[in-house]
């Protein structure tokens, strides 16, 4: 859907286009009468006439509105407008983990304060019955109070339904951050593919560079799949090793051999840190890293 100036959605004036996804396009909405900014996802005109592609938007809506908790962007309404379906989101105004690392690495600090709440509304979905299965840092939106929120959930399916979202030979991810069960279309996939994701992402921070990287999402996959990451010290000589043995464990290639919660590897890391002694990470890691 093209946005001109003063169109609306529904009772939403559009202010502006602020983000493109694969399968929708989020906007920034205003509700005059409520005086409130919102955030709306509409889905991709070329979707329409697929009626799995509906169906998996009109889920996201109704998972994802059950889904209370302060680090997961609340969903307030589901709407279709000219038969084209939306959402309508909490706005949050702030950044992206990704553009907050374009500009500047993590401090240790801000890494076990922003990382843990994550996992945590992750553990919380998990609880509830609800993969997110693309967790990567475009994901993750941190506001001006530094409160991150976990958003786009959707790719997610009800675990406990045991429901195949695309069909096998669609992979579901993003090749940086996905799982080497996504990566291969198992449909078996638990919450642990988010665990692997999380610490693809828990790495990138430590180390400064995200481990399988490729000419080709193909080349990045395969890595996935086949190849183990490189130690986190290789990348960065400053890596404990008891913070090196933590996140080799998150990026295990079977999933029986990861942590079997978010937060339990959070706390994992937490207890690495405190007792390796490490209280500060190289600014310049990113770079070191390549």
């Amino acid at each position: 859907m093209n946005a001109p100036n003063r169109e609306t959605i529904g009772q939403y004036e559009i202010v502006e286009q602020i983000g493109v996804g694969g399968m929708a396009t989020v906007y920034k909405g205003y509700h005059e009468r409520l005086d409130r900014y919102v955030a709306i996802k509409v889905m991709h005109q070329s979707f329409l006439a697929d009626d799995s592609f509906r169906a998996r938007f009109s889920r996201e809506a109704k998972i994802v509105a059950r889904l209370e908790h302060s680090n997961i962007v609340p969903v307030y309404d589901y709407d279709e407008v000219n038969g084209q379906p939306y959402l309508i989101m909490k706005h949050i105004d702030g950044r992206t983990l990704k553009d907050v690392m374009r500009e500047k690495m993590l401090t240790l600090d801000e890494i076990r304060a922003l990382i843990p709440q994550i996992a945590d509304s992750l553990t919380y979905a998990h609880s509830m019955g609800v993969l997110h299965r693309d967790v990567k840092p475009s994901n993750i939106l941190i506001d001006e109070r530094n409160q991150p929120y976990l958003t786009d959930f959707g790719l997610a399916r009800i675990t406990q339904q045991g429901e195949s979202s695309m069909s096998a030979d669609m992979m579901l991810g993003t090749p940086h951050y996905i799982s080497p069960e996504q990566a291969q279309g198992l449909p078996d996939i638990d919450a642990r593919a988010d665990v692997y994701s999380l610490g693809i992402i828990l790495y990138e921070l430590v180390t400064g560079q995200v481990p399988f990287t490729g000419d080709t999402a193909f080349a990045i996959v395969h890595k996935h799949i086949y190849a183990a990451p490189p130690p986190a010290s290789e990348l960065n000589p400053e890596v404990p090793s008891a913070v090196e043995a933590v996140l080799t464990q998150a990026l295990s290639k079977t999933p029986a051999e990861r942590y079997d919660t978010p937060n339990t590897m959070m706390q994992a890391f937490e207890v690495a840190v405190n007792t390796s002694g490490l209280k500060a990470l190289d600014d310049e890691r990113a770079s070191v890293a390549q």
